[in-house]
């Protein structure tokens, strides 16, 4: 599907993988008919904390062999930044630059989980980073992809930040929703109709129900993926799994999820659950 993203976001808090694993992942997406990989981990102080400094000489390596594997694979590499509540331009072009500099060619700017008042000025000042990042990438390429995830990410309200956020950032710029909650338990044709009526372009979901980063340490999930109707996936921008801290325990998670989004009216949970078992689950 053209323009449509179908993957993974290591977006979790806790142990977030390795370059290793991230490999792996890459090769492991490609080969269930997934096509994209965004590197979001909060434990990754340069992501998040320290998100004006640059990546040391050693990280940067890791990334552009990340980025070159991903290429060779055809799945999209997305590194995302996550600015905070004082998002400065200057320091997330200095960043961008860096993984320009290494081949990287998308991004997103995630402004998640961070305690800021949502209103119209708030909801400005995150558009307008995410715009000239556009508006930077624009001069290097054409269709410049730029994903932005809003503060409020969650649920059907027509906030005034939201409003606000959805008037301001650029129509090509794909839109992070997580469903009615952080963790939906189900997400219907209604629901995606509702908030891209809301914020007038078919949101990019974040999917959540894999992830086990708020439970217990140590608690896997060993679900398939359901109560997500079909229909969903002709009227959104993509659905990105945020899996769980273990990785190969991830896979069968991932592989459920990949038989929905690439036949969704013919998709049986427990039949890709007895396939996904078959698959490896010690961690590396």
């Amino acid at each position: 599907m053209e323009n449509k993203y179908w993957g993974v976001v290591e977006g979790f808090y806790r142990k977030p993988y390795t370059f290793a694993q991230r490999r792996d992942l890459v090769k492991f997406l490609a080969g269930i008919n997934l096509n994209t990989y965004v590197y979001g981990p909060k434990e990754d102080p340069y992501h998040r904390k320290k998100y004006g400094e640059p990546y040391p000489s050693n990280w940067i390596k890791e990334f552009a062999l990340l980025g070159d594997l991903a290429d060779r694979y055809r799945v999209h590499f997305v590194y995302a930044l996550s600015p905070g509540i004082h998002p400065d331009s200057k320091s997330i072009m200095e960043k961008i630059r860096q993984f320009l500099s290494i081949g990287i060619r998308k991004f997103a700017l995630l402004y998640d989980d961070i305690n800021i008042k949502r209103d119209k000025k708030t909801a400005e000042m995150q558009a307008e980073t995410a715009n000239r990042l556009y508006e930077l990438l624009s001069k290097k390429m054409k269709r410049p992809v730029v994903f932005f995830c809003p503060t409020q990410y969650d649920g059907l309200k027509p906030t005034e930040y939201l409003l606000t956020v959805s008037k301001k950032l650029l129509p090509r710029i794909a839109m992070i929703w997580t469903g009615k909650r952080i963790v939906s338990h189900r997400i219907t044709e209604n629901h995606v109709k509702r908030i891209n009526e809301i914020t007038g372009r078919q949101q990019l979901i974040w999917d959540n129900f894999f992830a086990n980063d708020y439970l217990p340490q140590g608690v896997v999930i060993r679900i398939p993926y359901r109560f997500r109707q079909p229909g969903i996936v002709g009227k959104t921008k993509g659905i990105l799994i945020n899996p769980m801290n273990q990785y190969q325990d991830s896979k069968r998670a991932i592989y459920t999820a990949a038989k929905f989004v690439n036949d969704p009216y013919r998709y049986n949970p427990q039949k890709a659950w007895r396939e996904a078992l078959k698959l490896p689950t010690s961690d590396t």
